[in-house]
């Protein structure tokens, strides 16, 4: 937990603009190293230790909403719906003919029903975060970088010494990642208030978008993944102008196995089912910056020119 600490030290400093703490191998060197507390990297860790944000405070940068909405279009796999190269295919649930949640239900497996029940027994509170133009992302804190950093490492537990430094770098990465992008987090809590896991969803057009999921080790054992894909569908059934939930392109066949239980069949012309094109969207009251729109306007006349005659 102290490593974690230090490492997300020497990120913060990275992303306040500070150009010596902007390498990740470096960043790692000197957390993990054995050097000399005098050594070069040992005083950038202890300058940096000295500014480390409180345990929860947001300390990314305050991206504008414009840039927010550029930095999700990748992840989002606008290649492919703007027609520049194919992507991964994606895992999407229709829910135009769905009324409410039970409609799901009721077509899933019973070891898959058993599941979802088990996660909607648990003891944790889940809370809606919006990531707002011009200001840090809700989770651009060092609670919520534990979970990423848990998440990255238990995903390469099985590669030895090499697959733990693989997950650091993986994990400074997704994290500066999910912090910079458009869209709204669910932050769950345990029974004392600790963070414990988040998914960040990304709504635009007629569809919403499970992008990340990230939960320490003890979220992993208590279903909050399934909780999270439960609540997801319903919010979407309950929405207004929304046709799909897309999970997104999976790491391993074993996950593409999983979601296809759920409901969430794995497409390769995605964008045919899923919709994207139109406005990112926000919660009605909440203001946005006035370049907000322009890209999705622009991938609209893009996809239109490709699909002309």
């Amino acid at each position: 937990e102290e490593r974690v600490t230090e490492l997300f030290a020497f990120i913060s400093r990275a992303l306040t603009g500070d150009d010596r703490y902007g390498n990740i191998m470096v960043a790692i060197a000197a957390v993990f190293g054995d050097l000399p507390a005098n050594s070069p990297l040992k005083v950038m860790l202890k300058e940096a230790m000295q500014s480390i944000p409180p345990e929860e405070q947001a300390c990314g940068v305050s991206f504008s909403t414009s840039e927010r909405e550029q930095a999700s279009l990748g992840a989002m796999g606008a290649a492919q719906w703007t027609g520049q190269w194919q992507t991964r295919p994606h895992a999407l649930l229709t829910v135009t003919n769905m009324t409410s949640v039970d409609d799901w239900k009721k077509n899933l497996p019973r070891g898959v029903k058993r599941t979802l029940k088990k996660a909607l027994a648990q003891n944790f509170t889940v809370t809606p975060k919006l990531i707002r133009g011009g200001e840090p992302a809700p989770h651009s804190s060092l609670a919520h970088f534990r979970c990423v950093v848990e998440h990255e490492v238990r995903l390469l537990s099985g590669y030895g010494v090499e697959g733990f430094f693989d997950a650091l770098a993986e994990t400074v990465s997704r994290y500066v990642g999910t912090t910079r992008m458009a869209g709204e987090i669910r932050e769950y809590r345990d029974a004392n208030g600790q963070v414990i896991a988040f998914a960040h969803e990304v709504r635009k057009g007629k569809t919403i978008r499970g992008q990340w999921f990230y939960a320490n080790d003890v979220a992993s054992k208590n279903y909050v993944w399934f909780h999270s894909v439960y609540d997801l569908v319903e919010r979407a059934i309950e929405a207004e102008g929304v046709d799909v939930v897309d999970l997104g392109p999976s790491g391993s066949d074993a996950f593409s196995e999983l979601k296809e239980r759920y409901g969430f069949l794995s497409v390769t012309d995605w964008p045919a089912v899923a919709d994207y094109l139109g406005p990112f969207y926000y919660p009605e009251g909440e203001g946005i910056d006035k370049e907000s729109g322009l890209l999705a306007s622009l991938f609209e006349s893009l996809n239109k020119k490709r699909d002309s005659p």
